[in-house]
């Protein structure tokens, strides 16, 4: 995914998205399952209370996914932005579903094997739509995030405008509103109200980035912000005690702050370009460490200090996601890419050859004969 500014490439971005994911990956393999340490988790009594609230890395990628999807968007039309995310998101989804079935059916743990044709399903990323359950539960994520682009794609069909993204972002927030109060279930379905607020945020962001500050900017950050805020309250950690309110409220707060000043230009000057190698092990990273990690942690606790297994499960999957993103990603996003745009170019083509062909001529005029165009008009009395 491109991430780039007039100046140059927004590094910061990239070390967010990555920071985000290496929260959830430890937010997933300490506090969340402690039994898979056979009795070893108590040596991380340290850093289990701070990563309860890791899994606010899931609202922070809700964030820059608004951010990033607007800017990169832009000037797109409607079969450039499908081919984008296509491109993007399939290659390492489909790669980490074949690996991620595999490790459940060899090591199942607490849980079934996948069923094949649930295998199959998941592949096409739809597998919510049809009520089949998920090869691994985080992909319930990219499950929000299919809303989000169908959403958007309305506004990239009319033509990505200031004007556009605003009526937008002012219509999905009043129409999530609108499904928090009735609680209508279709609403909810399609609107995802609370995360959309979330989305709506990084977008007002970049507009903020792209055309810079104004009151209405500002209004809708801080209304976003403050619904969010609500939302917060509602998410699983929070109902169940596991993370502090006012915490999670502070820690998403500080993290509006750094991309209030991402927005405003406040980290331009970081330009290391290993931040974008470490951007792009991002979604592998996500997409692999759960259930594979879990289960090599299981495989091997005890066998291994604590901390040394930590460092080693967490190591191995950052180098299965590098493996993932040079074998599989960059390749096959290269031949999606490539073969979707060629794909549309062909229905382009076509359908501008059919707009060219002229009319028969037979049927260019009603009563005149074939080849000689439209049939005169009778005569006027008295003018033969």
């Amino acid at each position: 995914m491109g991430i780039e500014q007039s100046a140059g490439r927004l590094y910061v971005l990239d070390l967010l998205r990555f920071a985000a994911a290496m929260a959830i990956v430890g937010y997933h393999f300490i506090p969340t399952h402690p039994e898979v340490w056979s009795g070893d988790s108590s040596a991380f009594e340290v850093v289990a209370d701070p990563l309860q609230y890791a899994w606010l890395g899931v609202e922070a990628f809700f964030v820059i996914s608004g951010f990033v999807i607007c800017m990169s968007s832009w000037g797109r039309s409607l079969s450039r932005f499908f081919v984008s995310r296509v491109s993007r998101l399939m290659p390492a989804y489909m790669c980490a579903v074949l690996l991620t079935a595999a490790a459940v059916s060899l090591e199942p743990l607490a849980r079934e094997r996948p069923q094949p044709s649930h295998v199959l399903i998941n592949l096409t990323m739809l597998q919510q739509f049809l009520n089949v359950p998920p090869v691994d539960s985080v992909y319930w994520t990219l499950f929000v995030e299919l809303k989000f682009y169908l959403l958007f794609a309305i506004v990239v069909y009319f033509g990505v405008t200031y004007r556009r993204v605003v009526l937008f972002c002012l219509v999905w927030t009043v129409v999530a509103l609108f499904a928090m109060y009735t609680g209508s279930g279709f609403l909810r379905a399609v609107v995802e109200p609370s995360y959309a607020p979330l989305f709506v945020a990084g977008i007002t962001l970049y507009l903020i980035h792209r055309f810079g500050p104004d009151l209405l900017l500002w209004g809708m950050l801080a209304a976003s912000v403050a619904i969010s805020m609500v939302c917060l309250a509602q998410r699983d950690a929070v109902r169940q005690g596991a993370a502090s309110y006012p915490a999670s409220v502070a820690v998403m707060l500080a993290f509006f702050a750094v991309m209030v000043a991402v927005a405003l230009g406040g980290f331009s000057w970081l330009r290391w370009r290993g931040m974008v190698t470490v951007g792009a092990l991002t979604y592998p990273v996500y997409l692999l460490h759960h259930e594979i990690g879990l289960r090599a942690i299981a495989r091997l606790a005890g066998r291994m200090p604590p901390w040394v297994l930590l460092a080693a499960v967490v190591a191995g999957v950052l180098l299965a996601s590098h493996a993932v993103h040079r074998l599989v990603e960059r390749p096959l996003a290269r031949a999606l890419r490539d073969g979707l745009s060629a794909s549309f170019a062909r229905i382009r083509s076509a359908d501008a050859a059919v707009r060219t062909v002229p009319a028969p001529s037979g049927l260019s005029g009603r009563n005149g004969p074939p080849g000689r165009g439209a049939a005169q008009p009778p005569a006027l009395p008295g003018r033969r």
